[in-house]
């Protein structure tokens, strides 16, 4: 949209909040007043109000484990971190850590890596907080630069998977969690579904107003630059 802070992402507003403790300069006040919304800085040490964890953490674990049927490691706290600092992608490791096949095969030395001769490649970067789509020729030099993701109210994707028009994806990552259904009826700007990216979380939020027509997309699912996340009619 080209309207500064039109989106602020969970971990920059939790700075703002003072969830990261006190910063080395002032804050603009009047976007951490918009942050904050009435509410009130944090100013002591922010680990004082977070609730002690482990145990729950650790008992969560530990049934989704029966339910799954998925190994634990002995020392079960490594595995308990890893459930805490990544809720989906973490438990998927898990449930996977005896199925070689659920990951990319070991390098064995003797792979052709390189591109062809003349062949640009791509790779999706994140530079102060935007995304651009970078493409560098076997040389090394840059061919293209294209910013994407500068607003989660992205503009609609070309091909629509159900009735309606559809929301695309405005950058790579894994899908956190799904806040709608189809028939439901939302306001523009109202956030959808958030988005989990290079370990920061990305709303993406309505644009426009109507009814939700299909979700293409669950929980866990990992989409590229313009999938069609579901559709408004």
């Amino acid at each position: 949209t080209g309207e500064r802070y039109k989106s602020i992402t969970k971990e920059t507003a939790g700075v703002l909040k003072g969830e990261y403790g006190a910063a080395p300069a002032p804050f603009n006040t009047e976007l951490q007043a918009r942050v904050l919304d009435g509410a009130e800085a944090i100013v002591c040490r922010p680990a004082d109000l977070i609730d002690d964890e482990v145990e729950k953490l650790t008992d969560e674990l530990k049934e989704l484990a029966k339910e799954n049927n998925i190994r634990l490691a002995d020392n079960i706290i490594d595995d308990v971190l890893t459930y805490a600092l990544f809720p989906q992608i973490g438990l998927k490791f898990l449930e996977n850590r005896d199925n070689p096949d659920a990951f990319e095969p070991i390098p064995t030395g003797n792979e052709v890596a390189a591109a062809q001769a003349g062949e640009a490649q791509a790779y999706t970067v994140e530079v102060n907080g935007k995304t651009f789509v970078v493409q560098v020729n076997e040389g090394g030099d840059i061919e293209g630069l294209k910013a994407i993701g500068e607003a989660t109210a992205c503009a609609p994707a070309p091909v629509a998977e159900g009735g309606g028009d559809p929301q695309g994806a405005p950058l790579a990552g894994n899908i956190f969690k799904v806040l709608v259904k189809p028939g439901q009826a939302v306001e523009e700007g109202e956030v959808l579904i958030i988005l989990e990216a290079m370990k920061m979380e990305t709303e993406i939020r309505a644009f426009r107003r109507g009814v939700i027509g299909s979700v293409n997309v669950k929980v866990g699912d990992a989409v590229s630059v313009g999938d069609s996340l579901l559709t408004i009619s």
